[in-house]
């Protein structure tokens, strides 16, 4: 039952589910027939700025509720998500993209097809549609979670009405619609975000009482420090220590914005390589900022309230701290975060299924209508594996926790083979395979049967599999250099590489050296006036 003081917030939240479904329901009828291509993949002309919400929409969702629960335990050490702004987006940026332009493909394991072979791709999109059920089951938990505190739902109900809502324009427009609703609410999600951090710290003293926070975190640090602990421990319990964190924070933060089709399905819907490459630098730049604003909440609820669970920490600030109507609002901009994702997640998994599997292998005479009807079935299975998932979930320490354990055994052999596939012509397509299929029983291994950390388990496996892929591709006679054109950054016709993201957009090295230096030059000050 609806608690009587939130009658107000919850008739807010309600009809932005409203406008939300009418909205995607209207659109969808827009690109109801639009081409089976358009409806999987959104076709590619969308403005780089657009693109770019869109990523950040993608890459921001309920999982701002968890970044603050590590806030709350582990402080602002931020600098293993940094590298997605120093490090993983120049390297989609002036690397990646350029291969995925010149190859003209629709989505990211097809590209493992066309370097190396069939078996490589059809290993990757099952082993991505994994992940994005693993990761949707984290979102929907997190949104119901939500809901729970809300509405006093069952965590059920709630995944329920979520997927009702996402689901259906996501059913009839696509990639199309959700490219377009993504937009509006990528700007709403941000706005609520910075709006409870601003608030949060406003609670704990304003900038200076945040400055003088002395708590530590679980690791010993000071939860205001934004340099992780040091730990050289194999099984280490900390979260992302040094070295190791950053070493698997780069790993991961390339699997996900450069490999993940979940992200790239968005940043190939860019009218250009150019207007892709800015997409992506703008989505590190976000990236990075608004999971600021998560930690910074997560800091604030641990001196404000220690006691707090720390998944809920963030629900707190918005239903404690808010008058009535604006703590709609940002209900709503939370919920807004939610369907951005969830919409995204479950038409790449559609296209995965549909393009990479049932298309290339199954049946290659698919019609229009039935590719579509073939997405639709896989988002519906999709779902119904959610509901399997969730209680283990649930179950976990923290919603994120049960995310990062399972990513750290796939997201290492993920990169690995494309860093192997585009910088080296070297490697063999089965000796890539073969790695590859080792690589993750190696990870699944390691995580299942050890107490080793997970980011330790994924740069182990990682390591393992470009190891692997080099030492077996001595049996084998290498792809010749005219077969792998455009397929590696040393085999680009009229691009001298390996730097082949400047041909396209030759300030690109201005921008990615100016960002470095911005960053840099903030966290050291940021250190020096808390240390000071």
């Amino acid at each position: 039952m609806i608690k009587s003081e939130w009658i107000v917030d919850m008739t807010v939240v309600l009809i932005y589910f409203t406008i939300v479904l009418v909205t995607g329901l209207v659109m969808s009828r827009k690109y109801h027939g639009s081409s089976a291509n358009d409806f999987l993949s959104g076709g590619k002309d969308s403005h780089w700025f657009k693109t770019g919400l869109t990523l950040v929409a993608m890459s921001i969702d309920t999982g701002i509720m968890a970044v603050a629960g590590i806030g709350f335990v582990w402080g602002l050490t931020i600098q293993w998500n940094a590298v997605n702004l120093w490090i993983t987006a120049p390297l989609a940026a002036m690397f990646f993209i350029p291969i995925f332009w010149r190859t003209k493909i629709t989505t990211t394991p097809e590209l493992l097809e066309k370097r190396f072979n069939p078996a490589c791709r059809m290993l990757f999109a099952i082993v991505m549609a994994l992940a994005s059920v693993v990761v949707l089951t984290t979102l929907i938990y997190l949104g119901s979670l939500f809901l729970n505190e809300i509405f006093d739902w069952p965590l059920y109900l709630g995944a329920v009405v979520l997927f009702l809502i996402t689901g259906l324009y996501v059913a009839m427009g696509g990639m199309k619609t959700v490219m377009a609703i993504n937009v509006y609410q990528a700007i709403f999600m941000a706005v609520t975000i910075v709006t409870v951090a601003v608030m949060a710290v406003h609670r704990v003293g304003g900038i200076g009482a945040l400055i003088h926070i002395e708590s530590l975190s679980k690791s010993g640090t000071l939860l205001t420090s934004t340099i992780p602990k040091v730990d050289f421990d194999l099984f280490s319990d900390h979260w992302y220590p040094i070295p190791s964190g950053i070493v698997w924070a780069i790993i991961a933060g390339t699997s996900w914005i450069a490999c993940n089709f979940t992200m790239a399905q968005r940043l190939l819907t860019a009218r250009n390589e150019e207007h892709a490459q800015k997409a992506m630098l703008f989505l590190g730049c976000g990236h990075i900022f608004i999971f600021l604003a998560g930690y910074v909440v997560g800091v604030c609820m641990h001196e404000l309230r220690p006691d707090t669970v720390p998944d809920k920490a963030y629900i707190t600030v918005i239903l404690e701290m808010f008058p009535v109507g604006i703590r709609g609002i940002l209900m709503a901009g939370l919920m807004a975060s939610l369907l951005s994702t969830v919409d995204g997640v479950l038409t790449s998994s559609g296209t995965l299924i549909t393009k990479d599997i049932v298309v290339r292998f199954i049946s290659k005479s698919k019609k229009e209508k039935e590719l579509k009807t073939t997405s639709r079935l896989v988002q519906a299975v999709s779902v119904v594996c959610v509901f399997f998932i969730l209680p283990q979930v649930a179950e976990s320490s923290t919603a994120m926790a049960f995310l990062q354990g399972f990513l750290g055994d796939i997201f290492g052999v993920i990169v690995a083979l494309y860093l192997v596939g585009i910088f080296s012509t070297r490697v063999t397509s089965n000796a890539a395979f073969a790695a590859g299929v080792s690589g993750i029983v190696l990870g699944i291994i390691l995580d299942v049967s050890t107490d080793i950390n997970f980011a330790n388990v994924g740069i182990i496996s990682f390591v393992y599999t470009i190891a692997a892929a080099f030492l077996l591709s001595q049996f084998e006679k290498p792809k010749s250099r005219a077969s792998l054109q455009d397929l590696t950054v040393y085999t680009i016709p009229n691009v001298k590489g390996p730097f082949v993201g400047l041909n396209a957009w030759p300030a690109l090295w201005k921008w990615i050296v100016g960002i470095q230096f911005l960053w840099i030059g903030l966290t050291a000050l940021w250190e020096y006036i808390i240390i000071n």
